[in-house]
């Protein structure tokens, strides 16, 4: 009953006004009139994702604010029945049930249903991928991860921001899995073998989790790449945060980049609007700033990639400089992109509070759960992580682009006070004992359970 009325305040919020067509609107609808065989679909000039659901509902931009109201009804709604399974039963399931549905009704999510963008389809994949994270640490079984590297395939084919983190995140696994494979290997005096067989089973959960992401990830990455979609981002940064830093300038220049005086002085004449950040916007298409425009093309990327990497102090700082390094930006507000008349500022607080609310009940999360003895449960542990990688998230997403930043981090967003959620719920709602005592025999080589996935076996009724 409570899914219903939540799903059916989806519905009502995507219909209730007419579908937003933004301009990133104009363009997924462009790249979703490619045929299906067509390299303009799956390695053109947009994430796949967004138009192929633009191609499934017919490229009706009001069947597509349903459909993508539908698909969060069900992918929010499978997340909170996966969180009412691992609370205790009775009515603290049905809290922690209702308590991720509020968490979807709030303007941070559902606000993007209304819009014929990526948002609302991807915080969708989001939802589905968090459960099936929760569900694969709980018990690891191939179904699980199949069913999760799909999810995380569909997550990085709606938003190319999203592949990093992703890939991430498998490279830290397959390590710690690795790690975890030749722990005491090296200063065993015999039986070398025996000890990494010994640590493999249960170090093949990660590495299998953690090859199939980074797999996913490479996939995303490649079809990105081919595309050159992402260029004009990183044309975005270099307008906003490198050209206007005389400093900056000179270290790109030492690494490749061309013009370097030109673009000193073009940012020598141009000067910044009121409370806003320089933008120096050199005409790549004119014949004297052309090497610099196939320098953007072609290197900028890799060569901003090596920037980021060796200069760990602005990766950490600059999202915090003020004025903010952004243009485009609807002044920070998230506000600019809800329906009109929909924002109600007491429903956000509630559902998606600030910064320092999520802050103290992370800060509650932890102390929960080590006086009950849940820090070292394996859900729980997932949760605070999933919560780490939605900081990591919005980091990338800033450093990603130049322009519309606050969109393009709600993602992280998302993700970071989903996390710091889950956690609470976990901690006070999950019996102390449920994990240690509830795994099913698995095989001693493999790794696997024996039984048949009670995930899929529940589903399927």
């Amino acid at each position: 009953m409570g899914w219903l009325a939540f799903a059916g305040y989806r519905i009502g919020e995507a219909t209730a006004f007419g579908p937003a067509v933004w301009e990133d609107s104009e363009a997924y609808h462009a790249a979703a009139a490619h045929g299906w065989l067509s390299t303009g679909l799956w390695t053109g000039t947009r994430a796949p994702g967004t138009p192929v659901l633009f191609k499934l509902i017919g490229g009706s931009y009001a069947h597509y604010a349903i459909a993508q109201a539908v698909v969060g009804a069900l992918a929010w709604g499978f997340l909170a029945w996966t969180a009412s399974r691992f609370a205790a039963p009775g009515w603290r399931g049905l809290a922690a049930s209702w308590a991720v549905l509020a968490f979807a009704t709030a303007p941070l999510v559902a606000q993007w249903d209304w819009s014929a963008l990526s948002e609302s389809p991807s915080l969708s994949a989001l939802a589905v991928l968090c459960a099936l994270g929760l569900w694969t640490v709980q018990r690891f079984t191939r179904v699980r991860l199949a069913a999760l590297a799909l999810a995380a395939l569909a997550y990085v084919a709606l938003r190319d921001a999203e592949i990093w983190g992703v890939a991430l995140v498998g490279v830290v696994l397959v390590v710690a899995g690795a790690g975890r494979i030749l722990t005491g290997a090296a200063v065993a005096k015999r039986g070398v073998v025996d000890t990494v067989r010994r640590n493999y089973g249960a170090a093949r959960p990660a590495l299998a989790v953690g090859a199939a992401l980074v797999a996913v990830g490479s996939l995303a990455a490649l079809a990105a790449n081919a595309s050159h979609r992402n260029v004009e981002n990183i044309e975005d940064v270099f307008y906003v945060r490198v050209f206007p830093f005389p400093g900056r300038v000179a270290w790109f220049a030492a690494h490749g980049m061309p013009d370097a005086k030109a673009i000193d002085a073009e940012a020598a004449a141009t000067s910044a609007p009121a409370g806003m950040a320089k933008l120096v916007v050199p005409d790549v298409a004119l014949p004297a700033w052309r090497p610099l425009g196939r320098w953007l093309a072609h290197r900028a990327q890799t060569t901003y990639a090596l920037y980021l990497v060796t200069n760990p102090a602005y990766v950490l700082s600059a999202p915090f400089d003020a004025p903010p390094l952004t243009f485009d930006n609807a002044d920070g507000m998230l506000a600019f992109y809800e329906p009109p008349g929909r924002a109600l500022p007491v429903f956000e607080t509630v559902l998606a509070p600030g910064k320092v609310v999520v802050a103290l009940e992370a800060v509650l999360a932890v102390v929960v759960a080590l006086t009950r003895g849940l820090d070292r449960d394996r859900v729980w542990r997932f949760t605070v992580a999933f919560a780490v990688v939605g900081l990591l998230t919005m980091l990338v997403a800033w450093h990603g682009d130049g322009q519309e930043v606050t969109r393009h981090m709600v993602e992280g967003s998302v993700e970071v006070r989903l996390g710091v959620l889950l956690a609470l719920l976990v901690a006070l709602l999950v019996p102390g004992s449920w994990w240690r005592g509830a795994s099913r025999p698995t095989d001693p080589h493999t790794g696997a359970d024996r039984d048949p996935d009670p995930l899929f076996v529940t589903m399927g009724g």
